[in-house]
């Protein structure tokens, strides 16, 4: 009777592991991979017809370049209880391999019986493939990053997700004490503990030597990493550090958080300095806090309006008049430390760039019909982001407000920044084309910095072109040549645009570029930025 209540009662737990998941083929094995009980179509992952598996060893069955992360997973169930899905090749025969999702459960009252159900699905995608590291299965930081930010976006209100960046010590001992292959080898067992932490067992993965990412959906699982690596290879010792970022989806956008991760993520792999390995976790969390109580100020300021700007003059080089001004930001101590610039960039690696673009073009346009009532009229540049232009929601915004603006549209210029490339140059094209056609005028700022200039000068039907300071501050230097800025003036010329030279400090400068025929001018030698615009 003792003997059928117990077999009745591995059944019941049979029967609720496999409701767990809808499966093609089901095991029941022990903890060690003895195979105990089998269903489904085994014939598929090497069974031969009428022949079962019963008795054999589940890792067998598994491809070797696979066997680490079914290790791994063997290993997390024991504090995780639940894993999956986690893909798995698993041996077809014929030299042949069958892909998989395996779903693993550890039931706590079953004896350390592990129930596995598998389904056929594909696994990852061409995208997928091109950023994989073909020997551990890891991504790379970018295809990581595109593939976290889709999986958030996916992902139902309320499901809080989890980003935890781990950097490694001890790697490079094993590569120095060991060699190539060992290390080879000790980096598929690393990986094979990140892929099974990791949503879907596929989003994780190694943005530098020794430092990797994963996101995931329990939050202790970045310490039961660091645990599981320290016991990873017996004659290497590895130590961790990490630090687990949440992403609230549910206050402010998949794609910022993302933007958040990633410029946390850059800071990560930076070269700690004076911290000590093992003080490095506390001082990530620290970076992870500072940088979210950062955003929060940023984010209040773009809501309350609170930032100021100032404006610089940009002046005629032929008839030193006052052509326009160009609006640059200013915060209060609020923001904390950093100049505007520096400001302003974190707020483009953050994903608030298009925010706080928009934000300035209403500030610049009331002061714009402000200043117009009282009788003087004036021009102003405003910077816009290459961000805010290839953001379809953000761009719909500030078209909606440039064409809600037209009133003044003879009175903006809109320069576009090079800090981040434009990706989608078609599209933006046709913006910058209904952009125009409201009355605005466009100019490409710091032209001749970056490798896109001439790219966009190509794509985009400009009016001005803002030549890039380098090559204006070193004019009195004996060895100068004028060689590169002269070609972007003659260039211009011949298409029409007119130039600007901005970083202007010195007479010498000024008459310097007046002599290369470059139209107008900017600088302090001009006018330092002001809280009042300068107008004669």
């Amino acid at each position: 009777m003792t003997g059928q209540m117990e077999e009745l009662k591995k059944e019941r737990e049979r029967f609720v592991a496999f409701a767990f998941a809808a499966a093609e083929i089901f095991f029941e094995i022990d903890k060690d991979g003895l195979i105990l009980f089998e269903g489904g179509a085994v014939e598929r992952i090497g069974a031969k017809p009428g022949a079962s598996l019963v008795g054999g060893n589940i890792f067998n069955t598994i491809d070797s370049d696979d066997r680490d992360v079914f290790a791994a997973l063997l290993l997390h169930l024991t504090h995780k209880g639940r894993i999956g899905p986690i893909p798995i090749r698993f041996i077809a025969g014929s030299g042949r391999n069958h892909a998989l999702r395996l779903f693993a459960l550890r039931m706590p009252d079953a004896d350390g019986r592990i129930f596995l159900a598998l389904r056929a699905a594909p696994l990852g995608s061409s995208s997928r493939d091109d950023g994989m590291d073909r020997e551990t299965g890891l991504l790379s930081q970018q295809t990581f990053m595109d593939l976290a930010s889709r999986t958030m976006k996916e992902n139902p209100a309320g499901n809080n997700l989890y980003m935890t960046a781990v950097e490694v010590e001890g790697l490079d001992e094993a590569r120095q004490k060991f060699g190539p292959q060992y290390m080879r080898a000790l980096l598929h067992r690393v990986a094979a503990h990140l892929k099974t932490l990791s949503v879907d067992g596929e989003l994780a993965g190694q943005i530098g030597d020794r430092h990797f990412a994963f996101l995931h959906r329990a939050k202790a699982d970045g310490s039961i990493l660091g645990d599981s690596l320290g016991k990873v290879d017996e004659n290497v010792r590895l130590k961790t550090a990490y630090s687990t970022l949440a992403s609230d989806t549910q206050q402010i956008s998949e794609d910022q958080v993302l933007r958040t991760l990633s410029y946390i993520l850059a800071k990560f792999c930076e070269d700690p300095g004076s911290v000590s390995f093992d003080r490095l976790s506390a001082a990530y969390d620290d970076m992870a806090s500072a940088t979210q109580r950062r955003v929060s100020s940023i984010r209040s300021m773009i809501e309350t309006g609170t930032f100021k700007i100032a404006f610089q003059p940009v002046m005629s080089l032929t008839t030193g008049e006052v052509h326009h001004n160009e609006v640059l930001s200013r915060f209060d101590d609020g923001i904390q430390d950093g100049t505007p610039t520096e400001i302003i960039r974190f707020a483009e690696d953050v994903g608030m760039i298009e925010e706080f673009d928009l934000a300035v073009c209403r500030k610049a346009t009331d002061y714009i019909r402000k200043m117009k009532k009282l009788g003087t009229p004036l021009k102003l540049a405003l910077n816009i982001s290459g961000r805010t232009l290839d953001s379809g929601r953000y761009v719909d915004q500030l078209v909606k407000l440039l064409s809600q603006s037209k009133d003044v549209s003879r009175s903006i210029l809109l320069e576009l920044t090079e800090t981040t490339a434009i990706k989608n140059l078609d599209t933006v094209q046709g913006i910058l084309n209904d952009i125009k056609a409201m009355g605005y005028h466009l100019c490409l700022d710091d032209f001749g910095a970056g490798a896109s200039g001439y790219q966009y000068l190509r794509a985009f039907n400009v009016d001005y072109v803002k030549i890039d300071g380098s090559y204006v501050e070193g004019m009195a230097e004996p060895e100068y040549s004028p060689t590169f800025l002269l070609s972007i003036v003659r260039l211009c010329a011949d298409l029409g645009i007119k130039t600007i030279g901005e970083h202007v400090e010195t007479q010498y400068q000024a008459d310097f570029l007046r002599s290369l025929n470059v139209d107008f001018g900017q600088g302090f030698y001009f006018g330092k930025p002001d809280f009042s615009p300068k107008t004669e």
